[in-house]
């Protein structure tokens, strides 16, 4: 299930909420109480460290070879 950002049109609350598919009409403010709130857009992060991602070049950053067993 996806985590959506909302505010409370009532109460101008902040909040963030776990929603079903199609399930957002059911999502109401935990300050409260209201069912009058909104989908706010909001950005995401992708997690991990970045010696894990693979790059587009060919060749290693941290040795000289072009293929090595430690880079790839």
């Amino acid at each position: 299930m996806p985590i959506y950002e909302f505010v409370c049109r009532g109460c101008c609350h902040h909040f963030e909420t776990l929603v079903r598919l199609g399930g957002e009409k059911g999502v109401t403010c935990p300050e409260c109480r209201s069912s009058d709130v909104q989908k706010i857009f909001s950005s995401f992060g992708i997690g991990g460290g970045g010696s894990r991602l693979k790059t587009a070049s060919s060749s290693c950053t941290s040795c000289s070879s072009k293929s090595c067993s430690t880079c790839h």
